[in-house]
C-alpha cells in the first residue's frame, strides 16, 4: 500500500494581464512566453518527473479542450482525463468536481491513499526538486486528515496576491502550520508589514487533500456547492477512448447551477482542518509582463529578447518579436509585445495596468481583445456553446411554454421583462407565422421538442387568420375574433415563409394546399399595376416599400431551396430583377417610393427619406443565396455591405443603427433595435471567411450581452431597442425578434 498523488490541473481563465499575447479565446496557459512550451505543458511535463504523481487531470472549458489535448500530445505531455465545464464556475465547483473524481478513483484504487493535488496550469517554477518535495510534505499532511495549501516564501511586497497567516508553530509531526487567516491582496503598507513579520506566505492557489476529507468540509461549510456539484458530477458524460485520455464532460443544466465562489471563500476561509506548507521553489504566477520578463533569459543589461530583437544601449526590457525586426535603442525599463494585429508598448512599471487594456478593448468590441485577428476554432466554440445553451435551454423552452396561450391559443406577441405575458395585446398573425418558422427550424437544427410547440401558433394562424383560401387578417383578438381584417403582403411573406418550413416539418398536404392558395392570392390579388406587390389590398394611394418585396423574395427563396417549386423560382426571379431595377439607386437601397415605384423628394417624416443599414445586410445576405441557388452574380452585395459596414455603425458601442441618411450621417439621437444586429451577423459568418466569421462572433457576444442580459442572467427573451449609451427604448419583449435571432444563430449550429 501506497499514497499516489492524483494532480488536478485547473486550466481556466484568460490571463488577460499577458494581452496581446494572451487574448479571451487565446488563453495565457496556451501561450508561450519565454521558451517553446506553453504554461500548461511545462506543468503537466514537471508533474511527470515526480515518482508519486500519478498522470494528472485537467478541468477546462469545452471550447479549449481539443486545443489542449493536441497541444499536449505535441509535447508528449500526458494526461489520463480531461473533464470539460460548459462554463467557468469559480474554483470551488472545480474542486468539487475534483474531489468527486478523486473519490471515484480511490474506490477503484482501494490498495492505495490518494491524495489530490489541486494547482493552477499557468505558473512558472524553476527548482522542480523542491517543488516535489513540497508536494510530498503537503501530501504528508493531507493524510493527517488536512486541507493542505503551499503557501510561498514572500520576497518582496507583493500587494498583487493574496497571503496567508500561518501560526508561529507547526503541526507536530509535520511541516505545515495551523493557518490563522487568508488574507485579500493588500496595499503597500499592509504588504510591508506582512514581510517584516515573517508570518505571511503567498497565497499560490495550490492545494493537497484526501477527497473524502474535502468533500465533508465542503457539505459542512457551502452545502449548496455540494449539492449542486455532486448532481453535475452524476449528471456528467464520460467517454472513454482506447489509446487516448478519457473524457469527463459536465452538462450545462447542472453543472451552471453550482453557485460561483473561489474555494478559498467556499471551504478553506472556514474550516479548521485548513494547514499551510511554507515553501521555495522559485515560483512565479506570471501574472505581467514584469513577471514574464523575471522568470526570462536575459542578456548583460537585463533584456529579455524573444524573437528577432536588436537592441542597442537599452536595459531590463522585455522585448518578444511575432514576424519582424524590431530594434529598440536607449529605451529603459521598457515592455514591447509584438502580435500579429497589436502590439504592446508601456513601462514595465505600469504592466500591471494591461489588465485594464484589455476589458477597455472588450468594452469597445474591438476584435484584438478576443483573437489574434483570424478568428479562432475556440472562440468559435465558446460562442456556439454559448448560443446553444442560450437556445435550447432557455428560449425555445421558455416561449414554448410561456410564451404559448393555453386558454385561447396561439402565441403570445409579447412579454414583459419579468417574463410575463401581455395577455390582453391583439395577436397579429404575422408573429403567429414567425413563431411558427422559428419552432419548425428549430426542429430541423435537433431541438425536437419544438415540433410540438410549432403546432400551437400554426394552427392559431389557420383556423383563425384564414378568412378564405389563402388570404389572412391583419389582426386577431387574443381569442381569435378578427380585429382588423386587412390583407397585407408582409403578412402574407411571413405566412408563405412560415408554411414552408411547416411543410418541411411534417409533409402534410394540407399545408401545401393553403400555401398554393397564399401564393395564388399573392401572386394575383396582391400584384401592383406598376410593378411589384401592393402594401394591402385595400392600398391605392400613399408611400409603397421595399421591405414586403424583401420578405417575399426571402419566401421564394425558401420554397426554392426546400421545395423546388418552380412557382416560387418565378417569383424570385422577378423580385431580383424588381430590386434591381426599382429599388437599389444609385448603389443605395431605399425603403420608401411612390405609387410608380419612383421616389419620393419630400415627406413630413425625414425618416421615409432615410436608409436602414439592417436591410442593406439582410438583401445582400438574400442575394447572395439566390446567387448560390441560381449562379447569378450581382455587384449590390458588396456594394451594400461596403456603405452599411462604413456608416452603418454607431461609433460609441458599435452596433447597427436604425437608420442613417442617405449620406452616411446618422440621425440624433442615434437608436439601435435587434434585428439589425442579427443581420449583421448572419451575412458576415455567410462569407466563410475566418475574418469575418471573428467579427461576427465578436458581434454575436455584444448584443446578447446588451440586449438579451437581464440583472446577470440570460431568461430567454430580450430587449428590442436601446439608445446609443445603452438605454432600453421599449417596455416589453416582441415575439417577432425571434425569426430575426434564429436566422443568425441557425449557421453557427448546423
Amino acid at each position: 500500500m501506497g499514497t499516489k498523488i492524483l494532480p488536478i490541473i485547473l486550466c481556466g481563465g484568460s490571463g488577460t494581464r499577458l494581452w496581446p499575447l494572451s487574448r479571451t479565446y487565446a488563453p495565457k496557459q496556451l501561450q508561450s512566453l519565454t521558451n517553446e512550451k506553453s504554461l500548461l505543458a511545462n506543468t503537466v511535463l514537471r508533474l511527470q518527473s515526480g515518482p508519486d504523481c500519478l498522470a494528472p487531470v485537467l478541468i477546462c472549458g469545452r471550447s479549449y479542450v481539443d486545443e489542449i489535448e493536441n497541444q499536449l500530445e505535441h509535447e508528449g505531455a500526458v494526461v489520463s482525463t480531461l473533464i470539460t465545464e460548459p462554463k467557468g464556475r469559480d474554483t470551488a465547483a472545480a474542486a468539487a468536481i475534483a474531489a468527486h473524481w478523486g473519490a471515484k478513483f480511490q474506490a477503484t484504487h482501494p490498495t492505495d491513499d490518494v491524495i489530490l493535488l489541486l494547482l493552477p496550469s499557468d505558473h512558472h517554477i524553476s527548482n522542480i526538486a523542491a517543488f516535489h518535495a513540497a508536494i510530498g510534505d503537503a501530501a504528508k499532511a493531507a493524510m493527517c486528515g488536512y486541507i493542505s495549501t503551499i503557501g510561498i516564501t514572500p520576497h518582496a511586497p507583493e500587494t498583487g496576491f493574496g497571503y496567508i497567516n500561518r501560526a508561529a508553530e507547526p503541526i507536530a509531526g509535520l511541516a505545515s502550520y495551523p493557518v490563522i487567516q487568508f488574507v485579500e491582496k493588500p496595499d503597500k503598507v499592509s504588504a510591508h508589514g506582512y514581510l517584516r513579520s515573517g508570518d505571511y506566505l503567498w497565497n499560490a492557489g495550490m492545494f493537497a487533500f484526501r477527497p473524502n476529507v474535502f468533500l465533508d468540509e465542503l457539505l459542512n461549510q457551502s452545502p449548496e456547492i455540494a449539492r449542486r456539484a455532486e448532481s453535475a458530477f452524476r449528471d456528467a458524460d464520460l467517454s472513454e477512448r482506447p489509446g487516448r485520455c478519457s473524457r469527463l464532460n459536465l452538462k450545462s443544466t447542472s453543472f451552471l447551477k453550482i453557485p460561483s465562489l473561489s474555494v478559498d471563500y467556499a471551504v478553506m476561509e472556514k474550516t479548521k482542518k485548513a494547514c499551510v506548507l511554507p515553501a521555495e521553489f522559485g515560483w512565479n504566477d506570471v501574472g505581467s509582463w514584469a513577471a514574464a520578463h523575471e522568470i526570462a533569459e536575459t542578456d548583460e543589461k537585463g533584456n529579455a529578447l524573444v524573437g528577432d530583437v536588436i537592441a542597442m544601449d537599452s536595459r531590463n526590457s522585455f522585448i518578444k518579436s511575432h514576424n519582424k525586426l524590431i530594434a529598440a535603442v536607449d529605451v529603459d525599463d521598457l515592455i514591447v509585445v509584438d502580435t500579429q494585429n497589436a502590439i504592446l508598448v508601456c513601462p514595465k512599471t505600469s504592466s500591471q495596468k494591461v489588465k485594464n487594456l484589455h476589458a477597455q478593448l472588450s468594452a469597445m468590441n474591438h476584435p484584438s481583445a478576443y483573437h489574434s485577428g483570424v478568428g479562432t476554432r475556440a472562440h468559435r466554440k465558446v460562442v456556439e456553446e454559448k448560443v446553444r445553451s442560450w437556445l435550447f435551454d432557455t428560449a425555445l423552452p421558455f416561449w414554448g411554454e410561456t410564451g404559448i396561450d393555453r386558454i385561447n391559443g396561439g402565441s403570445y406577441e409579447a412579454v414583459d421583462f419579468f417574463g410575463k405575458p401581455l395577455e390582453d395585446l391583439n395577436k397579429r398573425t404575422l408573429v403567429q407565422a414567425r413563431q411558427t418558422y422559428v419552432f419548425a427550424h428549430s426542429f430541423v437544427l435537433g431541438h425536437r421538442q419544438s415540433k410540438e410547440s410549432m403546432a400551437e401558433p400554426l394552427e392559431f394562424l389557420i383556423r383563425y387568420g384564414q378568412q378564405s383560401p389563402g388570404r389572412f387578417a391583419h389582426k386577431l383578438t387574443p381569442e381569435g375574433q378578427v380585429f382588423d381584417s386587412k390583407f397585407d403582403t408582409y403578412d402574407h411573406a411571413f405566412i408563405l415563409f412560415a408554411l414552408a418550413w411547416a411543410y418541411q416539418v411534417t409533409g402534410e398536404p394540407s399545408l401545401l394546399k393553403t400555401a398554393e392558395d397564399t401564393m395564388e392570392f399573392i401572386l394575383t390579388d396582391l400584384r401592383h399595376p406598376h410593378g411589384g406587390f401592393r402594401e394591402d389590398l385595400s392600398s391605392t394611394n400613399g408611400l409603397r416599400r421595399a421591405n414586403p418585396h424583401m420578405h417575399l423574395f426571402e419566401a421564394a427563396l425558401a420554397w426554392m431551396e426546400l421545395h423546388e417549386h418552380e412557382r416560387m423560382s418565378e417569383l424570385a426571379k422577378e423580385l431580383y430583377d424588381l430590386f434591381h431595377t426599382k429599388f437599389w439607386k444609385s448603389g443605395l437601397l431605399r425603403e420608401f417610393f411612390l405609387d410608380d415605384l419612383s421616389l419620393p423628394t419630400q415627406t413630413d417624416d425625414p425618416v421615409r427619406l432615410a436608409i436602414e443599414p439592417g436591410h442593406f445586410y439582410e438583401w445582400a445576405y438574400l442575394l447572395n443565396e439566390y446567387e448560390k441557388l441560381t449562379g447569378r452574380t450581382s455587384l449590390a452585395p458588396a456594394v451594400l455591405e461596403a456603405f452599411a459596414d462604413r456608416y452603418g455603425h454607431d461609433r460609441t458601442n458599435g452596433l447597427v443603427v436604425d437608420h442613417t441618411k442617405i449620406n452616411g450621417e446618422h440621425f440624433t439621437p442615434t437608436s439601435s433595435r435587434l434585428w439589425p444586429q442579427t443581420e449583421f451577423v448572419r451575412l458576415k459568418i455567410s462569407h466563410n471567411d475566418p475574418r469575418e466569421e471573428a467579427e461576427a462572433l465578436s458581434a454575436i457576444e455584444t448584443f446578447m450581452s446588451k440586449f438579451f442580459t437581464f440583472n446577470g442572467s440570460m431568461p430567454g427573451y430580450w430587449r428590442d431597442k436601446v439608445s446609443s449609451n445603452g438605454v432600453n427604448l421599449v417596455d416589453r419583449s416582441p415575439a417577432s425578434s425571434f425569426y430575426h435571432i434564429l436566422g443568425c444563430f441557425e449557421p453557427i449550429l448546423k
